[in-house]
């Protein structure tokens, strides 16, 4: 099958799918959601997502959301009726309680790069709601319409200062002079993939000076779905070779290898 919803305690049509008004992520965004890659008709790094999730329902205080022993059963029923293939799977939780995993069939290209578009101001450090996967995206999505409208793929969110945070929809990560960096978690969500790469390779945390990033000799951006991708240009500018590097190709096998052996 190509999509499968599961709403509050069952498998159901996705064209009659629908959520109360009076939810809580309906009328104020109030809830947590996780995008995961499903494979073999499996979830490779559920566990890590779920221990994402539960970490923030603790920290908002997010009382009466769904308990995680039911999200996890939720999401392994729907990676189960998708079957083989590569999977797209988005878990939405509230308060009400609400209980959505909404999955489709994805194709994940191995060989795709993306193009940036900086955006200044779009990080704010002292932003810690932005530190949770919560409902309330309108800021991401903002910032990627805006790198779309200027002819790229993602965004790479700056302060005010234009120091480097995140992507719209991704950690992001430089190679300087052989030197892995990404920014703290300062504002910034805690990838699942981030951690990832973190736990396999030396990763020094510090928000870059604009005059730093855009000297990098490869960047590249972490997500649950698609891995590590290169970014191979910012701003119409090519970063290192304009083809993604070593250090990033080397990434993006392990990655990949971790999500999709069984």
């Amino acid at each position: 099958m190509s999509r499968m919803v599961w709403l509050n305690g069952a498998l159901v049509d996705p064209a009659g799918a629908g959520l109360s008004i009076d939810d809580p992520g309906v009328r104020y965004g109030e809830g947590l959601f996780e995008t995961m890659r499903g494979q073999h008709g499996e979830i490779p790094w559920l566990e890590r997502h779920l221990a994402r999730l539960e970490r923030s329902m603790a920290a908002l205080g997010l009382d009466g959301m769904p308990p995680v022993a039911q999200v996890r059963d939720a999401a392994s029923s729907v990676a189960a009726a998708l079957g083989p293939g590569a999977a797209r799977i988005r878990v939405t939780v509230t308060p009400h309680p609400t209980l959505l995993v909404d999955g489709a069939s994805a194709q994940i290209d191995p060989t795709a790069t993306l193009t940036a578009a900086a955006i200044r101001g779009a990080w704010r450090p002292d932003n810690r709601l932005a530190e949770h996967k919560t409902l309330s995206f309108l800021g991401w999505r903002d910032a990627q319409r805006q790198a779309q409208a200027l002819g790229a793929d993602t965004a790479l969110l700056l302060d005010a200062d234009g120091r480097m945070g995140e992507a719209s929809t991704a950690n992001v990560f430089c190679v300087i002079g052989g030197e892995i960096v990404t920014a703290p978690i300062r504002g910034i969500l805690p990838g699942v993939t981030r951690s990832f790469v973190s736990e396999m390779t030396t990763v020094r945390e510090a928000a870059l000076e604009e005059r730093v990033w855009r000297t990098a000799d490869e960047m590249f951006q972490t997500s649950a779905v698609r891995g590590v991708v290169p970014i191979v240009a910012c701003d119409g500018t090519p970063i290192g070779s304009g083809e993604g590097g070593p250090l990033t190709r080397e990434l993006h096998h392990a990655v990949a290898a971790s999500l999709t052996d069984r």
